[in-house]
């Protein structure tokens, strides 16, 4: 991404305006007078150990930490509360990484806002599920352009994500689309993907009825369990599930024990990731 693009973006969200209050080379991006974006311009004021362009972010100071960690473009905001703000050098990384993480800020403020603002900002979550063969061409790609996202850019992973169990899988997904309450739909919006995750009968990818490709896009917002939730429900109706494993990260293991899991493998290397297998069963959920 440039400057312009990412200015583009940044005003396309909801409420958002500009203003340039610390000088010509900044522009500050703010929702309800809040700012969560800073965009450097270039010029003397902002020009303090390179030129490189760059923004600050402000995320919660986890996510802060593991972005720094895991990103060299990503260091703590030089201008800014380091616990809260991050520069991001945004010309060193994926357009969907930069687009992501400030949507994340976005929403960062948009949750702290007072309840009877914050409504106007807060969209519907629906519910998606179909089977493989019943997937538009449009649907099918921003699933597995989400997969990718994830698993391979984030997680710097090379490995075979389109593996051949898809096509025998029943996939759901969580959206966010307008504003009101939660519904459940079996039509897609062009809106963005929050969680998926795809259900694969016995037999295919593991030797049980499997969960797998489980991925939420916004963290601490509960996403994921409502995923599992919905994916278990998915597996029981749809093959009959008493029982389904999982390859689960092995950090995501205390996760995976909220929704009910249990370990039932020592740790094993996937895809040069530590994961450990852990199964459900009905009679202990």
């Amino acid at each position: 991404m440039n400057i312009e693009q990412v200015r583009e973006y940044t005003l396309s969200l909801d409420g958002v305006t500009e203003d340039q209050a610390f000088g010509d080379d900044i522009v500050n991006f703010r929702l309800e007078g809040k700012i969560f974006v800073c965009l450097w311009l270039g010029g003397e004021q902002g020009d303090l150990q390179n030129s490189a362009p760059r923004l600050a972010l402000k995320l919660s100071p986890e996510r802060n930490e593991e972005l720094r960690d895991r990103f060299s473009a990503v260091t703590p905001a030089w201008h800014w509360n380091k616990k809260h703000w991050s520069d991001v050098y945004f010309e060193e990384l994926d357009e969907t990484l930069v687009k992501k993480w400030i949507k994340e800020s976005y929403q960062l403020v948009v949750s702290k806002l007072p309840k009877t603002v914050r409504q106007k900002y807060i969209p519907s979550l629906i519910l998606h599920k179909k089977w493989f063969k019943e997937l538009t061409t449009d649907e099918l790609y921003e699933l597995l352009r989400v997969r990718s996202e994830v698993f391979v850019v984030e997680q710097n992973c090379v490995y075979q994500d389109m593996d051949g169990d898809d096509q025998k899988s029943y996939h759901l997904w969580l959206t966010l689309s307008g504003k009101g309450e939660s519904r459940e739909s079996d039509n897609v919006a062009d809106e963005q993907i929050v969680a998926l995750a795809r259900v694969c009968p016995a037999g295919t990818h593991m030797s049980e009825i499997s969960i797998g490709r489980v991925i939420t896009t916004i963290r601490g917002k509960g996403y994921g369990k409502q995923m599992m939730r919905h994916a278990i429900d998915a597996a029981v109706k749809q093959f009959g599930a008493t029982l389904i494993d999982i390859e689960a990260q092995e950090y995501a293991k205390e996760f995976y024990e909220s929704v009910g899991f249990k370990q039932s493998s020592k740790s094993f290397m996937l895809d040069g990731i530590p994961h450990i297998k852990m199964t459900w069963k009905a009679n202990d959920d």
